[in-house]
């Protein structure tokens, strides 16, 4: 079927428009980071810190803060901090860029009618480790970060970063989800290998 919404055409046009998005949103971020005066940093108290003022915010124990800090109250490290901001947005960006490339292979494999091939296996399984990278190689960049926006600040005794664990658990959910299709996939292979055999 060379049109329609099922086609490989349509596939390629759906993928191009998906990484389209990706690539603008990606430019955006970085374009907002850049023009923006302020950098942003999530910390949470350290345990056993008393009750104290910082920043027109209550710091105490079991509050989260979003901290919004001019770029110039933390020049002595901004150099690091840009490198990690931007760093993270690219990272991120090319991450997913990869996995659309590979979820583009895989439907071109399903609409060519070989799901059980070897290569639509192979492009599962990085779309699966794509998703589990995202929030990782993101996040991490994130914390470093977040890590020297306190040491600029000098609040490293008193504040951590706060991780959030939700996104990167959701990858890890949906990446079983794609595990488990591989196993399908791979057991279609075998038994369409046999069938073939007994024919």
């Amino acid at each position: 079927m060379a049109y329609g919404l099922g086609s490989a055409r349509a596939n390629k046009w759906a993928m191009a428009f998906y990484a389209g998005i990706a690539v603008v949103w990606s430019g955006w971020r970085l374009w907002q980071y850049h023009s923006s005066d302020y950098v942003s940093a999530t910390v949470t108290p350290r345990e056993g810190v008393p009750t104290l003022d910082l920043f027109g915010g209550q710091l105490q124990s079991g509050n989260v803060i979003e901290l919004s800090v001019a770029k110039s109250d933390v020049q002595r490290l901004i150099g690091m901090i840009d490198f990690m901001r931007y760093g993270e947005i690219v990272a991120g960006g090319i991450v997913i860029l990869v996995g659309i490339f590979f979820a583009y292979r895989f439907f071109d494999n399903v609409i060519k009618e070989t799901p059980f091939s070897v290569g639509a296996s192979i492009d599962l399984v990085v779309v699966a480790v794509c998703l589990v990278l995202y929030p990782v190689i993101t996040g991490g960049l994130r914390v470093m970060s977040t890590n020297a926006i306190q040491g600029a600040l000098e609040t490293t005794e008193i504040t951590d970063t706060a991780r959030s664990l939700g996104s990167f658990w959701l990858a890890v959910i949906v990446a079983l989800v794609l595990q488990f299709v591989y196993a399908v996939l791979r057991q279609g292979s075998k038994l369409a290998r046999d069938a073939e055999g007994l024919v």
